[in-house]
């Protein structure tokens, strides 16, 4: 692994590095071009796709792929499937990119695909919400299909990341899909109704609780036990948005999971619990040193 101070500095080089890259030759993310004429090199040795990945049934989603050049051999990289939050900055698929172009050199394959529901359509109220949840999880699953169907991708090697709603879909992603090894989920909140109310709809009384009761076993906090010691939580000691008696749901539901509270931090997390995840990453996917 590379030492924490000099991890940090390359986190802000790559991420500028491959952010022009992908700008010089995109003019929109949702415009993604063929693999091979979306391949860029922000940093040597790592390349980063704009690809646009098949999904039954509905458009095509845009996400980057972030490789180490060259040729690769079957089954001789850790694929890693990153989903991003809904905040201040990076509120897209360029959240994790800087992180994902660090990694690469270590022996993984990255994903990053854009999220749809809620970050660009928000919840209307009704069971419309509760469909559009299983839309943007059949997404996610087509994304974790495609990105294990890569032949250099070890199936036996696959990780979910997550942070807010991304980390929401990577509870479900990961305790309903066998073939995810490990996952790190960042500051979820317990249920989908909860931000629903808070921040879009203002429902109140038996109305907001009827909204609630909609989501059932799709609540993120009830799909959290499968993975045990391999799954890890990220919590911020000042967010604003989950509060601690969430993180202590999902201790009750996951009591075997390692937990990281960061006092300081807020929603957004630090450069510190990014080194931290990805000491965990590389210990669970066997990475190289």
């Amino acid at each position: 692994m590379v030492p924490k101070p000099i991890r940090k500095a390359r986190i802000a080089v790559a991420l500028a590095a491959a952010l022009a890259t992908v700008a010089a030759a995109s003019p929109s993310l949702a415009a993604a071009p063929p693999p091979a004429a979306g391949a860029h090199a922000p940093s040597p040795g790592v390349i980063v796709q704009d690809v646009s990945l098949p999904v039954p049934g509905r458009p095509p989603v845009p996400a980057y792929l972030v490789r180490s050049v060259g040729r690769l051999r079957p089954a001789s990289h850790a694929g890693i499937l990153f989903l991003h939050w809904l905040g201040q900055i990076h509120s897209d698929r360029t959240e994790f990119l800087a992180e994902a172009i660090q990694l690469a050199p270590e022996g993984t394959v990255s994903l990053l695909p854009q999220g749809t529901f809620p970050w660009t359509a928000g919840p209307r109220g009704t069971s419309h919400d509760v469909t559009a949840i299983k839309q943007q999880l059949t997404i996610f699953e087509a994304s974790l299909n495609w990105l294990i169907a890569r032949r250099y991708v070890s199936p036996s090697r696959i990780a979910v990341v997550g942070h807010d709603y991304g980390a929401m879909y990577g509870a479900l992603l990961a305790n309903a899909d066998h073939r995810v090894h490990t996952a790190v989920l960042a500051t979820p909140d317990a249920t989908w109704g909860h931000w629903f109310v808070k921040y879009w709809l203002g429902f109140t009384g038996q109305r907001a609780a009827r909204y609630k009761a909609l989501f059932g076993p799709l609540q993120p906090v009830r799909q959290v036990a499968r993975l045990g010691t391999r799954e890890l939580f990220q919590w911020a000691g000042k967010d604003i948005f989950v509060s601690a008696g969430v993180r202590a749901q999902f201790a009750r539901q996951a009591p075997q999971s390692p937990a990281d509270l960061y006092p300081t931090a807020d929603h957004q997390l630090t450069s510190t619990a990014q080194a931290d995840r990805d000491t965990f990453l590389a210990r669970e996917l066997g990475l190289n040193p």
